[in-house]
Parts: structure tokens; sequence; C-alpha cells
């Protein structure tokens, strides 16, 4: 399971601030100048020490520039690296797994895209502080001492843990080595989660509206029922959007049910948050975050890439940072810790913002790190198999014939390995395909059905072991119509069409995950409704029975609105949450391998979380 929070990283306070941009250190005839324009940066005066702290930053940033892959993050093509040789071969504890003799191009930064873009930002900052009309003076006689940033090795270690080094290797002057070695080293430690398709309780790619329904939060399966024993209330239900379109609203989160919200909210848009219950946790956006409700209560901390704007008596517990303003609107907003931008103050008459400020008012830009994105039909975030990756694999029809539609009359069936059973079945007609195998998506084989289009006229009971319902069409389940899922079974149901659940749908057993952490029942979803809203989204819960899985429909509108609530997952191009219905994530989630295997491209390494850093060579 992973921490919710991170803590005792052995590093100065200074090392955040320390990596600047340009990546550059000023000679010493320049340390003056150079201190100036980076507006109090803390800079080291050691090159080799200057180069790993860089590559650490560019390495956490997920810096495209780095690397060989201009497409994927830097952290991304290290981590997919070092999945494939672990899973080529066995690797020892405290033995390098890839290192920079070997991998120099994947390891190393390039020199002279550091050089050029070092010297921009120098005259950026020149021109910000001298104004745009004055005549540049001084900057062709800077001389840059660079260090050549990269990594020396990534070593494991016990526990699904490995070890990244970060060093710089050399000086560099006029774009000559001086042949020394890296001296000064920065360790981070980082655990390896398996990564799989559900590690959030909501992502809504371009946008996620919670304006109803209950208690967003998460609970642990494996430690009993949700509610039993204080297993409810975790904060792991992290709510994402993670997609930034041309349209305005596109990536923004509105948080507005009355209830309260155990986990972080990260998204690449906006976040509003009005009529909320408390939300414990931290929230973090690339646009404005917005208070709007008297009575909302963040416990965690608030970080925004523009604004941080309470209009009403808000209260946020925790620091707050915004890279362009903090403004309080009400006599009574409240931020109880630090407030750090360019500009922190209120607009609510006769009031001192200091007043409304319970810790330090920083005037300096946080350079809070943007909220990265990420392929919505990705399974996982480094963008190897998508959904369009299952269907392609599952529509064959020269080895996988459809059987066309279910039957239409009422009556009860039965769905196992051997085919389908019940009234008026003729049993060769729907054809089960045993062992089917979809690399990188499903972690084990599977028996398959599919079908043109899947309209329950009656109860069908799936049963006997891993069960998959591929359909071409639409799958509707109304009209007091019922699907059970028995004990030590499990169902994928894969559509190309729209999906309505609006009767109720069992799963017997008590946990929506078995014991690898994948879902027992799991929806797949290719429809594309275009953004639609409501009634006319590609996927609709309705049903009053509680919802025990995941579902990924990455190019449409996910409506929940089950009264009996949602225990597992969604992903959605869009995700509305409302009515009664509350949103319990699983956090046996965590474990799932869906979607792990890398598609055609080899393995993954699974989620890298850093647990700590270190100079020199660092604890193990």
């Amino acid at each position: 399971m992973r921490s919710h929070k991170q803590s005792g990283f052995v590093l100065v306070i200074g090392l955040m601030l320390l990596t600047v941009a340009s990546g550059a250190v000023v000679s010493s005839m320049s340390v003056n100048k150079y201190q100036e324009r980076q507006a109090g940066n803390y800079v080291r005066t050691n090159n080799y020490e200057a180069g790993a702290n860089e590559a650490f930053w560019r390495f956490e940033n997920n810096d495209k520039s780095a690397g060989l892959d201009k497409e994927k993050s830097w952290k991304v093509e290290v981590e997919n690296k070092v999945g494939e040789v672990l899973e080529g071969k066995e690797v020892e504890d405290k033995k390098s797994i890839i290192s920079y003799e070997d991998h120099k191009g994947l390891l190393s930064l390039s020199a002279d895209e550091r050089k050029s873009r070092a010297q921009d930002d120098a005259k950026g900052g020149d021109k910000e502080s001298k104004g745009s009309n004055e005549e540049e003076s001084g900057d062709e006689d800077i001389k840059y001492a660079f260090t050549q940033a990269g990594i020396k090795e990534v070593v494991k270690l016990e526990g699904d843990r490995v070890k990244v080094v970060f060093w710089g290797v050399g000086s560099l002057s006029d774009g000559e080595f001086s042949g020394k070695s890296g001296q000064d080293i920065l360790s981070a430690i980082y655990s390896i989660k398996a990564g799989g398709a559900y590690q959030d309780a909501l992502v809504g790619c371009e946008g996620v509206n919670a304006s109803g329904g209950g208690v967003i939060d998460s609970y642990d399966s494996r430690d009993g029922k949700y509610g039993e024993n204080g297993n409810a209330n975790k904060s792991n239900a992290t709510i994402k959007s993670n997609y930034k379109g041309d349209r305005s609203q596109e990536g923004d989160i509105v948080l507005s049910s009355g209830q309260p919200v155990y986990g972080d909210v990260e998204s690449v848009g906006q976040i509003e948050v009005g009529n909320s219950g408390p939300i414990h946790g931290d929230l973090k956006a690339n646009d404005d975050i917005v208070i709007s409700n008297g009575g909302a209560n963040i416990l965690g901390n608030v970080a925004s890439g523009q604004a941080v704007r309470l209009t009403s008596s808000g209260r946020i517990q925790g620091n707050v940072e915004a890279n362009k303003e903090i403004v309080t609107g009400n006599w009574s907003s409240r931020i109880d810790g630090n407030a750090t931008a360019p500009v922190v103050q209120t607009t609510a008459r006769d009031r001192d913002v200091a007043d409304q400020v319970g810790g330090a008012i920083n005037i300096a830009s946080p350079n809070v790190a943007e909220v990265s994105s990420a392929s919505c039909d990705s399974f996982i975030p480094s963008g190897e198999a998508t959904i369009r990756d299952l269907t392609d694999a599952l529509d064959d029809p020269s080895d996988y014939p459809s059987s066309g539609s279910l039957p239409q009359s009422w009556a009860d069936y039965k769905l196992t390995p051997d085919g389908l059973s019940g009234p008026n079945v003729k049993p060769d007609r729907y054809k089960i395909t045993p062992d089917v195998t979809v690399d990188g998506v499903f972690p084990e084989p599977t028996n398959l059905l599919v079908l043109d289009n899947f309209s329950l006229v009656g109860n069908l009971d799936v049963e006997g072991g891993d069960m998959t319902i591929y359909v071409k069409g639409d799958v509707t389940i109304s009209n007091g119509s019922t699907l059970s899922i028995a004990e030590g079974s499990s169902l994928k149901i894969v559509t190309e069409g729209r999906f309505n659940l609006g009767s109720n749908l069992n799963v017997a057993s008590d946990s929506p995950t078995d014991d690898e952490g994948n879902p027992i029942l799991s929806l797949y979803s290719t429809y594309d409704d275009g953004g639609a809203s409501g009634w006319n989204a590609g996927v609709n819960i309705t049903a009053d029975s509680a919802f025990k899985g995941t579902i990924f429909a990455p190019y449409s509108t996910v409506n929940v609105a089950a009264g009996g609530g949602l225990y597992g997952a969604v992903k959605g191009r869009r995700v509305k949450v409302s009515g009664g219905a509350g949103i319990h994530y699983d956090e046996a989630l965590m474990e799932s391998t869906v979607g792990t295997g890398g598609g055609e491209n080899g393995g993954d390494s699974g989620d890298w979380e850093l647990q700590g850093l270190s100079y020199g060579a660092g604890d193990d």
C-alpha cells in the first residue's frame, strides 16, 4: 500500500530551491549577478553536486528534454528500462540494474541543450530586472561552468525498492570534459508499487464533477467489509484530471456534494470547492484553485500554478502556495499555515491579510510544479498498453466468432467456461474460447464470449472462473434483470457501445478485488460519446444496488448515480457523481496488475514512489 504522505527526507531545505531551470553554475566572477537573477535561490558552489541536483530535479519534474524519447518524460523512460531489465533477468539486492557505462544516452543530460537553456534564462532574467527597452550589457562576459549531469546507476534494493544515484560526471568548459569523475552524488530511494490501472479513486481525464453523492473515501477490502472495525474514511481516495484541451473548462474538478472527501485532489485545470464537506487531503492544480463556499475546510496543503482564491469564509489548515497570487475575499477567510506567492492580499474591506494567515507570508514565487498530463486511453502513465490494444486483440472473427445476441425471453441463465445454459438455449450457438491472453492488459488468461450486443432479459449467473464478454454493440441491464457473479469467479465486460446499468448487479464476494488486487467485476468501454452529459453519457450507473468493481471508459462520460454507491475505482473521459452515490476506493486495487504488461514494447516498471534522499553514497 502506498503511503499517503512522505516524510523523513535526509536533505536540507535548500535542496528544493537549489537547482535552477538553466542547469548552469556561474563562475565565481559572476556569482553576485547570478544570485540576483535567481531571486534568492540557494546555489551550491560545487559543480559536481550541482549536476546531481539538476539531474534529480529534471527526473522528478518529468523533463522530456532528457533521455532518448522526447515524447516521454525522462523518469518514465528510466522506469521502463529498469522494469524491462528486471523482467528479463534476476538481479541481486545491492547490485546495479542499469548504469551510465552501458546506457549513456539514456542516463546523461545533453550539455548543448543545457547550455543553450541556461543562456536564454540568463538573458531573460536581465530583461526582467532592467526592462525590455534597456540595452543588455555584460551577458557576453558571463562564463558558465557546466557539469555533465545525469544518473550514475540504478541499484536494486530489498523490499521492492531501488536507489537512483544522481551525479555530476565532470566539469564542462567550452564544450570539453575535464576528465574527472563525479565526486558528489545524490541518492534517491524509490519504492516500486504494482502501478496498475487503478491507482486512484476517480480519474476524469477532462474533468470531474461531484455535485451530489455521498462520502468519497477509501478502505481496504483485505481488512474486511467497508465500515466494519473502522475500515472506512481512509485518505487514499485520490481525485484526478490529467488532460487539458483547448476548451476552457477541460481538466476542471468541481466538488460541491456537501459530503467529505478523504484524499488528494489533483487537476491539470482548475479546482473549485463549493458546497463541499471537509477535504482530508491536499489540493494541487495548474490553474486557479477557488474556495467559493463558507463551509469549505481543507485539512491539507493547497498549491496552484496560478492563483488561490478564497471568495468566502473558507478555511485552509495547511500551507498555501501560488505562482501568481493568493487572495482572501471575505473577512472570515482563513489560512492556518504559511502563504507563499508573489502577491498575497485580501479584498475584504478594513481587513489586514496578515490577520488571516496563521503562518508566515512569503512574497516570492514558490515555483509550484505542474500536475503532469497523461494519455487517457493508456492503462498506466507510461502509455504503452491502451484500451484499443484490448479491443484489437479481441476483435478477431476468425479466432473469436460472435455468438450474436442473448436470448430475449425472461429466464434464468448461467454462463461458465463450458458455455451459456438456460431454457431454449442451443448449446452450440454460444461459443466460449478458453485461455485467451491479452498481453500487456490482462494479467491472466480468460474465457471469452463474443456478442454483437448484450441486452439482458432475466437473470444471468456467472460462475466457474474468469469470464470475459466482448460486446461489439451496446450493453443494457435494466427492467428488473439481474447480473450476478459467484464467489471465486470474475467477469470482464468489454464493449464498443454504450453501457447502461439500471438494474441490480450482484457480486457474491464481500470484496471488489481478488487475492491479487485485481477487480472481480470490470467494465472496459471504447465508446466515444463526444463528451456528452447526463443520460446521454456513454456509461450510466443508476441502479439502486451497490456497484462493486472498476470502470475504464476513456472516451465517455461516466455518470455514477447508483443509490448503493460504488466500491472500486473509475476512470472516464469525464466523471459525474450525483444522487446518493458514495465512492469508496478499495486500496487493494493498488496491487492490481491490469495494464502493467506494457503492450508490444515490453514490461512496465510500476509506480515509483520517492522514499528518501541523501548526499553521498546514501543509506539503503
